[in-house]
């Protein structure tokens, strides 16, 4: 009989190993399609880095204007080597821009192809040393503040998600969700809340999860 249900069992197996491939494989497509869609419309802009805090942006472009960018924590970093002012930078955004207002653009793409070898951040000031930035100042990626006015005790590493945690804009329940963490992935941990919520880095800026999803060692 233990044979009998064996043969029973592995083609049931089998059926499910395809169905969760075949899903997968129909969730890439639909990604790639939604990315495609989106590359139609966009539009670019370049000009010169003045400020980035990983959630906001602001650069000045080749006619002099100052441009700040809102909506920057969930765009795509290409970067040869960081990012700090005084770097050229192109955006690739959707949205439109009027005269300097840009509440209605979602910038999708950063790239900077610059080499910042020696443009190191000075982790007292927040200074960037170097002629490119000077009198800019660098808020480095993962390192705002919680909207809430929670506490933060700073630390720097990484840690492993444990369980699937909603990714968060803030160190509470119930703020906006930026995203998704699954097990297995590897989190850069740059603060612990007093109540209990870690500051990350998430897709070059900061955001929180639940203490409980990610085991991490000072």
């Amino acid at each position: 009989m233990k044979k009998h249900r064996n043969l029973l069992f592995k083609p049931a197996l089998l059926t499910v190993l395809i169905l969760f491939t075949l899903t997968s494989c129909g969730k890439d497509d639909k990604k790639k399609a939604e990315e495609a869609e989106l590359d139609a419309v966009s539009a670019s802009l370049s000009g010169t880095l003045t400020s980035y805090t990983g959630s906001q942006l602001s650069l000045k472009t080749e006619e002099g204007e100052t441009l700040t960018f809102d909506n920057c924590s969930n765009a795509k970093l290409e970067l040869a080597n960081g990012i700090v002012p005084g770097n050229e930078v192109l955006l690739v955004y959707v949205g439109a821009i009027k005269d300097t207002d840009t509440s209605n653009v979602k910038v999708r793409k950063i790239i900077v192809e610059e080499n910042n070898a020696g443009l190191i951040p000075d982790k007292e000031d927040g200074v960037i040393s170097g002629s490119a930035a000077s009198g800019s100042t660098y808020s480095p990626a993962g390192e705002d503040e919680p909207a809430s006015g929670v506490e933060v005790e700073k630390t720097s590493g990484t840690g492993t998600i444990i369980g699937g945690v909603n990714v968060r804009s803030d160190a509470k329940s119930g703020s906006e969700i930026l995203g998704h963490l699954s097990a297995g992935d590897s989190v850069t941990v740059t603060g612990i809340c007093e109540n209990g919520w870690y500051r990350i880095v998430f897709e070059g800026g900061t955001a929180f999860i639940w203490k409980d999803y990610v085991e991490y060692e000072r």
